[in-house]
């Protein structure tokens, strides 16, 4: 049942679970029926690096899963590249895949760490910005040979519009003024919050009491015995000071009804008698 193990039990395992909607997004249709696979599958990688990144490869799911398995930077891009070799159903794009992963390329064998628990806090960010990179570099090679392609067709000015597409690049400059710093570099910190935001909160902000409502509920939750016994020792001070006070009340004998009330009595005719009438 394993999927990564053969082609047959990868399709026996999609065919168990049809997809009730077989249209991709008009994001990735761009309003052409049946197409947009391309867009879809790095949609995915994007949702499943970052997912991968704020998750700790599985890290922070160990509370709830004692016995998850934790991958690493290093064996989530191993799983891809195995992935890419053995299902993509596009055999240049694989092969390119796998020769630039394998050399090493946008420094993957530096900065992919094979660690997990001792893995500094922003390694994890490494995978899913590594993937944006060979994703930008896919997108202008395929610029790149467009504008080959019209320029041998003699139409230099489609040739120009293809060397010059922006769209090949991710993300556009209207889409993160942030992402750029003044000397036209990447703000690689910036770019991951745009990759966070687009692809992990879909755009979605938590307003910040309702974080810190659900830290107050998960610390409670942590500590069960401490906070049911602040409320025991509470309900007891209360009880305490409760009969402490009418022991002394009695015992002044201030429980007898005082005429010296400063709220109103009706008589015996229903009208309002105050205490100085």
């Amino acid at each position: 049942d394993i999927i990564a193990q053969s082609p047959s039990n990868l399709k026996a395992i999609i065919d168990k679970h049809p997809i009730p909607d077989s249209q991709y997004s008009k994001s990735c249709t761009k309003g052409v029926d049946h197409q947009g696979f391309f867009c879809g599958f790095w949609k995915l990688l994007h949702v499943a690096s970052v997912g991968f990144a704020e998750q700790r490869g599985g890290l922070l799911l160990r509370e709830l899963h004692p016995n998850i398995r934790v991958f690493s930077p290093k064996e989530a891009s191993l799983v891809l590249r195995e992935y890419m070799g053995m299902f993509f159903n596009c055999d240049k794009c694989s092969t390119r895949f796998i020769a630039q992963y394998d050399e090493c390329k946008f420094q993957s064998c530096n900065r992919l760490t094979d660690k997990t628990v001792d893995a500094p806090a922003e390694s994890w960010a490494e995978f899913p910005l590594w993937l944006w990179e060979v994703h930008n570099d896919v997108s202008r090679s395929k610029a790149e040979r467009a504008a080959d392609f019209h320029e041998k067709q003699n139409r230099k000015a489609e040739a120009k519009k293809w060397e010059r597409y922006m769209g090949a690049v991710y993300p556009h400059l209207d889409q993160c003024v942030s992402c750029w710093t003044a000397e036209g570099t990447w703000d690689l910190a910036a770019v991951y919050n745009h990759l966070e935001k687009e692809y992990w909160t879909f755009g979605v902000v938590v307003d910040s009491k309702m974080e810190a409502l659900l830290g107050y509920k998960q610390a409670s939750a942590d500590s069960v015995s401490y906070g049911l016994g602040a409320y025991l020792g509470l309900g007891l001070a209360v009880l305490l000071t409760y009969i402490i006070k009418k022991y002394k009340i009695r015992a002044s004998g201030r429980h007898k009804k005082d005429d010296g009330s400063m709220f109103p009595s009706r008589s015996g005719d229903g009208k309002i008698k105050y205490r100085d009438s």
